[in-house]
């Protein structure tokens, strides 16, 4: 049996967050070795050719999809599913349909408002009056700006989050403007929950989805008008404080159990409106009248050994060989 790993193009000079995608070949890499599988690894690009190419001589009997952002955006990722496709190869997770309502974090939270999924109010460039409120006289003391088609917190930092009470929609409309143009991606404002922060895994089992253990971010020693938050530093610089200062926990009180079993009820739902397959992950704030708010669904999270997911793997006494195993089955589903 032949896998192919596809993934995109990296240089030296790309950013940690991009290099990562090598890690995770590799990772995957091994499991399928230790799996009995062999494997070819498929580099990915804009020019779509040389990987339609391989895939046809290949003809393998799965591929690992690792792609997770193209020609620096990740609005371009879904170009590989959409290659797949059109080749009628399985493939890991997600299929194009979910990326596109996934990566979009606006068609996201249009969608989990629809399906009554509870989702941070948000407003972008292009409206004047806040979406998503639970009742249209509240409004939000604080926002946190951020991009709307990007993964791994780009442009995510303390400067991020921004008081209200003074600011106009125009005022916030034109700090908008400006990420946009600093960082050449769209950004929108979500309302700033404060509370706790959580990450639930699920990985697919015969068709259906489990829910990992559920994992809650730490944010320690950090001062009073620090905003509690996993910015690009906080994942990907080794030498900031917020990296070594936001460690992940397993380990709840008793009286956790109820936030638990609800959290992993939304993760579900999650994975059922969005018609995800194989792997996923979503991200939660809960307010401090314990009320969980969805942020993010990940689809195909990065697979790293010290990734979230992983650990996630651990805390369930599961390897990633057998998280691979059952990633690919669900492939053939």
């Amino acid at each position: 049996m032949l896998a192919a790993i596809l993934y995109q193009q990296v240089a030296i000079t790309d950013s940690a967050a991009d290099l990562d995608v090598l890690r995770q070949v590799s990772a995957v890499e091994d499991s399928l070795y230790r799996l009995g599988w062999k494997s070819i690894r498929v580099p990915f690009s804009l020019d779509l050719r040389p990987s339609r190419s391989s895939l046809i001589q290949a003809a393998p009997d799965v591929v690992f999809n690792l792609v997770e952002t193209l020609a620096a955006t990740d609005r371009l990722m879904p170009l590989a599913t959409i290659l797949l496709e059109s080749l009628d190869l399985p493939f890991t997770g997600a299929g194009t349909r979910s990326l596109l309502a996934t990566t979009h974090k606006l068609a996201a939270k249009q969608q989990m408002a629809a399906a009554q999924l509870p989702t941070p109010a948000w407003l972008d460039r292009s409206r004047t009056h806040w979406q998503g409120l639970s009742t249209p006289a509240r409004r939000p003391q604080r926002a946190v700006v951020k991009a709307v088609c990007e993964h791994a917190s780009l442009g995510l930092a303390d400067d991020s989050v921004v008081p209200l009470q003074d600011a106009s929609a125009a005022l916030l409309t034109e700090l908008l403007a400006d990420r946009t143009e600093r960082y050449g991606t769209p950004f929108f404002a979500e309302e700033y929950i404060e509370g706790r922060e959580f990450n639930l895994s699920l990985l697919a089992e015969n068709g259906q989805p489990i829910v990992l253990p559920p994992a809650e971010i730490q944010f320690l020693d950090f001062p009073p008008e620090k905003p509690r938050i996993v910015g690009y530093a906080a994942k990907w610089d080794e030498a900031a404080a917020e990296y070594r200062q936001t460690p992940r926990t397993f380990r709840f009180p008793a009286a956790d159990r109820p936030l638990l079993d609800e959290l992993q009820a939304l993760a579900r739902r999650c994975w059922t409106e969005f018609e995800l397959h194989g792997y996923a992950r979503v991200d939660f704030r809960v307010d401090e009248d314990g009320q969980p708010w969805i942020l993010e669904i990940n689809v195909n999270p990065c697979l790293s050994p010290d990734a979230g997911f992983a650990a996630a793997l651990a805390e369930q006494k599961l390897t990633l060989d057998a998280a691979v195993q059952r990633i690919i089955e669900d492939a053939f589903r």
